[in-house]
């Protein structure tokens, strides 16, 4: 399963797998999942220019309809991608937290799949960047941006919300200052930080402990539970999560589930 993609709407229990035109580099690529319309949907493939020990950026498109992909020429970067990555598709349209090449600045991007551009959404996020405090982008309620960052002086953690269109501003939708919180991961980590915000305004976060393992914390007001999601260290896989959906992308095909775990451990 060399240069292979997964995909997979586990809500319909359907895969696909995805072969690349080039190889794998688990450190600098990052993938994006969006469609232009219902019966086009598409993936985005790119290399993080500023993480890549001196390989070239490389942007790729492939089109689920015909089953190709194209690489796409005449994009100039003075931006490279945020890492521990934070990607996420909303509305069809890609988003990833960027950082300028001076990395003193951290904002938005987005992709649009019709002109085949990257374009900001804003200019700069809510909060002043600092590189040792953790940060992630995720969906809120279905049709916001929202972004999480947590303080690596005093682990306190913030949370804003954005209408993707509709506001012209971020809100912070709500502070977590718990004593003694940890933090979310080290400076050094690769792992993505995942998290959703339910209805009771509790925050539900997976990221890793200090030994690397994979581990779920379920943050209220004044206290928090964690719990392991897997009992050994691993070498997580690149995601690219998606809100459920029932549309079917085109091309897929029913396959038994129980077999992903394997055919992903074989990439580790």
């Amino acid at each position: 399963m060399e240069n292979q993609l997964l995909v997979w709407n586990p809500l319909l229990k359907e895969t696909r797998w995805v072969k690349c035109g080039s190889d794998f580099h688990i450190f600098d690529d990052a993938y994006f999942l969006g469609y232009l319309n219902h019966c086009d949907y598409r993936i985005l493939r790119f290399r993080c220019a500023g993480n890549s020990r001196n390989r070239p950026p490389r942007v790729e498109v492939y089109k689920f309809a015909s089953k190709t992909w194209k690489v796409i020429d005449m994009i100039s970067f003075d931006w490279v991608l945020k890492v521990p990555l934070s990607t996420l598709s909303l509305r069809g349209t890609p988003y990833c937290i960027g950082l300028r090449k001076d990395d003193t600045k951290a904002f938005i991007q987005s992709f649009d799949f019709s002109k085949e551009r990257f374009q900001p959404l804003e200019d700069h996020l809510p909060f002043e960047y600092d590189e040792f405090n953790p940060i992630g982008l995720e969906i809120f309620k279905g049709d916001r941006l929202s972004v999480l960052e947590q303080c690596h002086k005093t682990r306190k953690i913030c949370v804003w919300v954005k209408h993707w269109i509709m506001l012209p501003s971020w809100s912070r939708l709500l502070v977590i200052d718990i004593p003694h919180f940890p933090l979310l991961y080290p400076h050094i980590s690769r792992v993505l930080t995942n998290y959703f915000v339910d209805k009771n305004n509790r925050v539900v976060i997976t990221s890793t402990d200090d030994d690397g393992i994979l581990i779920n914390r379920v943050i209220g007001e004044k206290d928090f539970q964690t719990s392991k999601a897997n009992a050994v260290e691993v070498n997580p896989p690149s995601l690219c999560n998606y809100v459920p959906s029932i549309v079917r992308i085109p091309r897929f095909f029913k396959q038994d589930t129980s077999r992903i775990r394997f055919r992903r451990n074989r990439f580790h």
